[in-house]
């Protein structure tokens, strides 16, 4: 397996815009053509085929073991590279990929296809062929193959055309529909999933603002006091709301040994695991260009998170604010993962508490005012984290606090990630310049 297909997740498949079914008209714009098809809910999966003989792959690369596919993609005359889904099919129709996951120990027993949907290599070269010729050639290829055969495609001149055929198949119980214009812009069509999870932090809006709420920090409920980090959301409220909520929230603030950024640089403030919220997406996966997706799993004791470790689960895709659940427990009944895990699986089980070696401080400069409320302390800190390695954290962190006893917030915090040293000594030389003026001394 060459690493032109091992990637073709993250450089072609993931790159798939995630589409409302409400919104095919606004979304997807005017083209003289349109290709649509059924969504399989399978594997992303690979068949290569040289010289009569046959191999599948999986997302990875791995070789995947079903002899009846492999067998039945021998009769393919042209030596080619085929992307495809991985699916398992009970009388005579497509299941879900919870089936594939279970089957695969014993594929003798299971009736596994291989839907085609995408010609990667022709006669060992990498194919350049238009969408029309690609489904064109599959489809003459696949002609009466049962086992490997190619995904039905489309044509549609109107966007009329992929409405209705999207309305037939949710009728069928289709998991969505591709839609692929001829300039090679795809869109994952999909009804909105809605997902009822537990608020684990907030992120305030600072200077004028302060007190308006930016985001919110969500995650599932699990057994023994445990929450999964899924999503941050800030998108969705009202003014009203974004007010209203951090009123709500600011009496259950709890500490935290585990800092989580927001998407303006500022740290989480985390709150008791009380509240539920509802929100919409319009999709879930369950690996980015890194491979599984994990976040950190966190456990709270009275008035503290700790973390247990980081633990393969999934991120949303555009989520959305619909409304808080009062009626709804942040425990694993109302809250926990079965609404997302039904949805998307992760990828791999268990959790792994080795978060890398220990972050090393290699710059910091605090510097102090005094003032009739007290003494203010604004402090830089820059960090080695050596834990990039992970896909979970940046090489370097730099951490900006500002306390001053007076305000209504005394202690604020900015974080920001850094690839290198040298752009972490940047960020705190520009930090400097912007809060460091007359009255500051150095503290030492």
């Amino acid at each position: 397996m060459t690493t032109k297909e091992s990637t073709y997740k993250s450089k072609i498949a993931s790159r798939y815009i995630p589409v409302d079914a409400e919104q095919i008209g606004l979304k997807i714009p005017e083209s003289e053509c349109y290709f649509a098809s059924i969504k399989h809910d399978g594997h992303l999966a690979f068949l290569s085929v040289k010289k009569g003989n046959a191999q599948l792959f999986d997302r990875n690369g791995e070789k995947v073991k079903v002899p009846a596919l492999t067998k039945a993609a021998e009769s393919l005359k042209e030596d080619c590279v085929l992307a495809g889904e991985l699916c398992v099919f009970k009388d005579d129709q497509p299941t879900s990929h919870r089936e594939v996951n279970a089957s695969l120990d014993n594929p003798d027993k299971a009736d596994f296809r291989f839907g085609a949907f995408d010609v990667l290599e022709v006669k060992g070269a990498a194919c350049a062929w238009e969408a029309e010729e690609k489904f064109k050639n599959l489809s003459e290829w696949l002609k009466g193959n049962k086992e490997v055969f190619a995904i039905e495609q489309n044509k549609f001149e109107s966007r009329k055309d992929i409405i209705a055929f999207f309305k037939s198949a949710d009728e069928n119980n289709a998991e969505g529909l591709v839609v692929k214009l001829p300039n090679g812009t795809a869109y994952k069509v999909k009804k909105v999933h809605h997902l009822d999870l537990v608020v684990l932090g907030y992120a305030d809006s600072n200077g004028e603002q302060a007190g308006v709420l930016r985001e919110l920090l969500l995650g599932c409920a699990l057994e023994n006091n445990q929450f999964q980090i899924i999503t941050k959301c800030g998108s969705g409220f009202s003014e009203k709301e974004r007010t209203e909520l951090v009123k709500h929230l600011e009496p259950l603030i709890v500490s935290s040994e585990y800092t989580e950024v927001s998407g303006a640089k500022t740290a989480f403030i985390f709150v008791k695991p009380e509240v539920v919220v509802e929100i919409s997406c319009l999709d879930l996966i369950n690996e980015n260009s890194n491979g599984p997706i994990k976040k950190a799993l966190l456990s709270f004791d009275k008035s503290t998170y700790t973390v247990v470790g980081n633990a393969s689960t999934l991120s949303v895709i555009s989520p959305n604010f619909m409304r808080l659940r009062d009626d709804k427990k942040a425990n694993e009944k109302d809250a926990g993962t079965l609404q997302a895990y039904a949805l998307c699986e992760p990828l791999t089980a268990g959790t792994s508490a080795d978060t890398g070696a220990a972050s090393e401080i290699v710059l910091r400069e605090v510097f102090t005012k005094s003032g009739k409320g007290g003494t203010a302390v604004r402090k830089f800190v820059a960090l080695k984290t050596n834990k990039e390695k992970s896909g979970s954290y940046s090489p370097f962190v730099v951490v900006y606090s500002d306390f001053s006893a007076g305000r209504k917030t005394p202690l604020e915090q900015e974080i920001f990630l850094c690839e290198n040293e040298k752009e972490a000594a940047a960020k705190i030389t520009a930090l400097k310049e912007e809060n460091i003026k007359k009255g500051w001394e150095p503290f030492k």
